[in-house]
């Protein structure tokens, strides 16, 4: 490996340079940082790689000790605490137990040779006080996992088991044959499952079988042997329930409904109903508290996680099916294309495959859809609007939920519980369930706002560090900065998109934000936006400045936006989140750890996406609402993410591994309320189409954009349309 003498030698510097580059110190200037990182390139030296190395350092490590890494929920318990200790540069010592007591002892051992700052643990062992005293003597922060301890003063993460037991006994039939294969009830966990399952359910305590010794317990084949009628068996975990199905096929060539706590998963085994279980959030939250007892030196405090509430294949609280058999009906489903629908078209086969139900999607611009979603000759069953729409459209293109299902609003606990109304009620009226929620983010290239030498190259010109935009104007500054006609070295060709040419509501959506960051909007005494102040005609003058920085290619979508971002035509781009899945899809997407987002600047980010509700004039009201349920529920949420859409559905935000790869969705589920949606246009319900004047306005903008018109007569044409709607009030 090349040496800081030979980056100096090659570079034609000092080596006291060499060292501030990589160390990032001041005082090097830009110039000098270039030859530097040319030397270093030829030389096959990466300078990321050491300053990260020297910048995060080691402080430690943490003992994890487990029974098994192969078994599911234990690998899911240590990549969350693996994710949670690298963001504390803390290293993992994984110690394997095998749920054998002499061998936890001598992970225990090990540990304490290793001299581990804290321990997180699965433990096998009864005494856990008095075993694992080599560390609690000593302060030593230690968290027991998953199984509580009956001595409370130790601290444990675990799960709600009895309310576990509580959601499997909602969907078996009390009337059936219940047999249950239960672990160790030694453990703390599987002991309060069966408690409650037993207090819940006429379970023949002759029909409980104990697996005390993993894979290799005769249980499964003793059960299957002796209750070969059963009707549902309840397993103690995923493992045991695979164990179950296995015994059972052997001895009778049948299955009976296999019930089981399982660890939450994108992709969870439809071989049996479970009750899902967060292993991951447990291992990140237990590893966080960890980390905060070492900081604080106080001891670690216990927490109960609670189930996601999700049975996979059965309808849970809420979610009760309207259809009392398959039905042969076809529907129909409107909507213009977006990523969602497009992953919803793929998955379709799924629910015609359950309910018998064939469902055609049609998909037109976007210009055209309300014009079709209010013809009655075409009859849609089904019909997507965006938020934008809702308030004015719903009582004329869809049926009231409520005249279907009394209890319509009760499906809402599967959704995300900060979406607003906009995705869903129209007054007091609920009218469609929210579908492909999403808002407005500001995306970046990470590495250009990190790298030392743009760092340099910004204060030299501007006098100031470079940061992430919060405002228009360190916006603009930034577009500026990163474009090659502006500044000839740029990494990239542009600072910046804009949507201009992807459709006139788009180029509104980019404008409104900005109108409101400049002191506006005022309304009309009518109750009107007022488009002619000096607020308006300042927030487009800085919208046509900002389009010099930026790509004003011929888009032809937000889908091509995105995959501009992706190949590096520009450092910035403001994106709706339901694109944003292009990031890791898009062919040539070769920097997916390199994209930052932060809130839109100023703040003030739109809601956009779409809801689903049941077409007015459907001849099949009840047929098109369970599709709607299925489409924006739990069931499928994970696979449209997957699949490069987004979901409504609470089960995707709990889910580590979709987070990972598509971090944007934990600031969609913290921050959607905050969107901004109906009372932007008006302060009154008006019965306007709001997205038509947002065409209108758009077109507008474009003319002026192109030159064709000065702000303040674009606006004005704006005003006029919208005082031509005056009647319609």
């Amino acid at each position: 490996m090349a040496t800081m003498n030979d980056i100096a030698k090659a570079a034609g510097v000092s080596r006291g340079t060499v060292s501030n580059v990589l160390n990032g110190r001041g005082g090097v200037s830009y110039e000098k940082i270039r030859l530097v990182e040319e030397a270093a390139a030829r030389l096959g030296y990466s300078l990321d790689q050491r300053a990260s190395t020297l910048r995060r350092g080691v402080s430690g490590s943490i003992a994890l000790i487990i029974p098994d890494i192969s078994e599911k929920k234990y690998s899911e318990l240590y990549m969350g605490i693996l994710n949670a200790a690298k963001k504390a540069d803390c290293r993992v010592c994984l110690y394997i137990s095998g749920d054998q007591p002499y061998q936890e002892r001598e992970a225990i051992v090990e540990a304490m040779k290793e001299k581990v700052m804290g321990v997180l643990t699965v433990s096998c062992l009864e005494q856990k006080s008095l075993e694992y005293a080599p560390f609690l003597t000593r302060s030593l922060p230690v968290i027991f996992l998953e199984r509580q301890d009956r001595d409370s003063r130790l601290c444990s993460y675990t799960f709600d088991m009895a309310k576990a037991a509580g959601l499997i006994s909602a969907v078996t039939s009390r009337s059936s044959r219940i047999s249950v294969l239960t672990g160790s009830l030694s453990f703390e966990d599987q002991s309060r499952f069966m408690e409650e399952l037993v207090r819940l359910l006429p379970i023949d305590r002759k029909r409980i079988f104990e697996n005390r010794h993993g894979e290799l317990s005769p249980a499964s084949y003793e059960l299957a042997a002796a209750f070969p009628d059963t009707d549902y068996c309840i397993a103690g975990s995923e493992q045991l329930a695979r164990l179950a199905e296995n015994a059972f096929i052997r001895f009778t060539g049948r299955t009976p409904c296999i019930l089981c706590p399982a660890p939450l998963s994108p992709l969870p085994d439809n071989h049996s109903i479970q009750i899902q279980l967060n292993y991951r959030d447990l291992g990140i939250s237990a590893a966080e508290e960890l980390m905060r007892a070492l900081e604080q030196k106080t001891p670690p405090a216990s927490r109960v996680l609670e189930p996601s509430r999700i049975c996979r294949g059965v309808k849970t609280e809420g979610g009760r099916s309207f259809l009392s058999s398959h039905t042969d009906c076809a529907l129909r489903m409107l909507s213009h294309n977006t990523p969602t629908v497009s992953a919803l078209k793929t998955l379709v086969p799924q629910f015609q495959k359950s309910t018998g139900i064939r469902v055609e999607i049609v998909t037109v611009p976007l210009s055209e859809l309300l014009v079709r979603a209010l013809s009655e000759e075409e009859h849609w069953d089904i019909i997507r609007v965006d938020p934008s729409c809702l308030s004015l459209m719903a009582p004329r293109i869809y049926r009231p939920l409520d005249d279907i299902d009394r209890g319509a609003g009760a499906y809402f606990s599967c959704f995300l519980d900060s979406i607003p109304e906009d995705y869903s009620r129209s007054g007091s009226t609920l009218y469609a369930f929210p579908f492909d929620i999403s808002m407005q983010l500001l995306f970046y290239r990470r590495s250009l706002f990190e790298s030392v030498a743009q760092q340099r190259a910004f204060y030299e010109e501007y006098g100031k560090p470079l940061k992430i935009p919060a405002t228009y104007e360190e916006l603009e500054t930034v577009a500026r900065f990163f474009t090659r006609a502006f500044r000839s070295d740029s990494p990239t060709p542009y600072g910046a998109s804009i949507a201009a040419y992807t459709s006139q509501t788009s180029l509104t959506s980019e404008y409104l934000p900005r109108l409101i960051c400049s002191g506006g909007p005022v309304y009309t005494p009518a109750g009107m936006i007022n488009l002619q102040t000096e607020a308006a005609v300042s927030a487009l003058e800085g919208y046509i400045r900002f389009s010099r920085y930026a790509d004003t290619s011929h888009t032809q979508d937000w889908s091509d936006v995105a995959s501009g971002f992706v190949s590096g035509s520009y450092a910035t781009t403001i994106l709706y989140l339901h694109y944003a899945s292009q990031f890791i899809r898009a062919e040539g997407a070769a920097f997916n750890g390199d994209i930052g987002f932060a809130p839109l600047p100023g703040g003030n980010s739109l809601l956009a996406g779409g809801s689903l509700g049941v077409g007015r004039f459907s001849s099949y009201p009840r047929e098109a609402y369970e599709f709607i349920r299925w489409a924006a529920g739990p069931d499928i949420a994970t696979d449209l993410v997957l699949l490069g859409g987004i979901s409504s559905a609470a089960i995707v935000y709990e889910q580590q591994q979709v987070i990972d790869i598509y971090p944007w969705l934990s600031y969609l589920s913290g921050h959607i309320r905050e969107g901004i949606s109906r009372p932007l246009l008006s302060f009154r319900s008006f019965s306007y189409d709001q997205k038509e004047f947002e065409y209108q306005l758009g077109k507008n903008l474009l003319e002026a954009l192109n030159g064709h018109r000065t702000p303040q007569e674009a606006l004005a044409d704006a005003q006029e349309y919208l005082r031509s709607l005056n009647g319609k009030f």
